[in-house]
């Protein structure tokens, strides 16, 4: 499955030189995850609330590869992975509109947790949910 998230860099995100901040980054990929999520009908309140569970970050590996500058129009694109029983991966492409040019890759990876803060495997309406035909 597979998302676009637009994104228009705000004065706020950058620093002195009108760069964006790689911070805010980290920031446009969870905005991304949440978005993935709530398309397909994935509220991370309820599930903690009608399952017991949850998805958490595990980790997030980054690569930087150009800058964004203040007011730039951007895309990111938001794609499901490889899911074991008990992680799965989100992969992240931000692409500035203009020209195309690739800002940033970055594989994000999460687990599930239950009501008592422990690990629990991925529920299979998770995966079949976030398998749908694209959006």
């Amino acid at each position: 499955m597979k998302i676009i998230l637009p994104i228009t860099v705000v004065a706020f995100e950058t620093d002195f030189g009108g760069v964006v901040s790689n911070t805010r980054y980290l920031e446009y990929i969870e905005r991304g995850r949440y978005a993935l999520l709530h398309s397909v009908g994935l509220k991370v309140t309820r599930l903690w609330a009608e399952h017991g569970v949850q998805p958490v970050v595990r980790r997030v590996e980054v690569d930087y590869l150009s800058f964004a500058r203040h007011e730039d129009e951007l895309e990111l694109e938001v794609q499901t992975g490889e899911h074991e029983r008990s992680s799965a991966q989100l992969h992240f492409t931000l692409r500035r509109v203009e020209d195309e040019v690739v800002l940033m890759r970055a594989v994000q990876t999460i687990v599930f947790i239950n009501t008592r803060m422990k690990p629990s495997r991925i529920p299979n309406w998770f995966i079949e949910k976030l398998s749908a035909e694209e959006r």
